[in-house]
């Protein structure tokens, strides 16, 4: 089994000893959980995340494993209104690759991510808790199972362009997988803000659960909304090179037109079975 995470490196600019609360006993500064940039490359999954041009840490995490014929990736954005949610998004990928390398249970790997961010609250008031969102994959046999909570989104790219396999967790999102025009509402803050969250604070529920026995060849591609804000990234998809090198590709875009938020790129490819009957999979478009 080979497993690697985004997210985590030294202290940087700390002069001191950073002690179990996180902050470093020297200057007072807060230990950056986050990496400014960490890419990873195992068979057959990569991954590529990045502080961009605008945010002063990078609140994005991922984690990558294979285990035998199982790929599995986990792609977590903090949510910037809450405290420590760098901390929640590392937390959460580290839990939750575990559970999908283990089992392929997303639905186990959700919950087990959930209950230790929860505990990242501590004592602390219960509404200003830690928080991020969620977004995991597993792929094996041909198939590949998708779960989510928040707005970080997957993809299934083949010869037909991008199709988004999940729908945020947010006004805009439901209105505009309702089929409504949505995109004055995405103008709106209140319309984008997050109606679901792993913190201690966190509506109840299990993550949306989608499934997917590709036809043809493709990538499932998974990302947080640093790639996403910017709709025309669909249209650089081509291009040469394998998994790493389509998430580096794309890191490179969202930077390149204006790198307002963290970024972070998973690709998974997929060579696709002969379709042998109508059902193939739960699919949200």
């Amino acid at each position: 089994m080979a497993v690697v995470a985004g997210g985590r490196q030294a202290v940087r600019g700390v002069r001191g000893t950073v002690g179990g609360d996180g902050y470093c006993d020297g200057c007072g500064r807060r230990r950056n959980v986050g990496s400014d940039h960490a890419e990873h490359d195992l068979p057959g999954v990569a991954a590529v995340t990045d502080l961009g041009l605008r945010k002063g840490r990078n609140e994005d995490a991922y984690a990558i494993g294979v285990a035998g014929g199982r790929r599995a990736v986990v792609v977590c954005d903090g949510v910037s209104s809450a405290p420590d949610s760098d901390t929640a998004a590392t937390t959460a990928v580290v839990e939750a690759i575990e559970v999908l390398l283990g089992s392929g249970d997303v639905a186990g790997a959700y919950r087990s991510a959930s209950a230790a961010v929860a505990k990242l609250a501590g004592d602390g008031a219960p509404f200003d808790a830690p928080a991020c969102t969620f977004l995991a994959a597993v792929v094996e046999d041909g198939q590949l199972t998708v779960g989510w909570v928040g707005d970080s989104r997957a993809y299934w790219l083949d010869g037909d362009g991008a199709r988004c396999l999940t729908v945020d967790d947010s006004l805009a999102g439901q209105l505009a997988a309702a089929g409504v025009d949505a995109d004055a509402l995405r103008l709106s803050a209140q319309a984008a803000a997050l109606t679901r969250w792993l913190g201690a604070d966190a509506p109840a529920g299990d993550p949306h659960v989608t499934t997917l026995r590709p036809s043809t060849a493709g990538v499932l591609l998974l990302s947080s909304d640093g790639l996403t804000r910017y709709p025309i990234w669909t249209g650089i998809v081509e291009g040469d090179g394998g998994a790493l090198e389509l998430a580096r590709r794309l890191t490179a875009f969202a930077r390149d037109a204006g790198g307002a938020d963290n970024i972070t790129v998973a690709a998974v490819p997929i060579d696709g079975e002969p379709d042998t009957g109508p059902d193939r999979g739960d699919v949200r478009p």
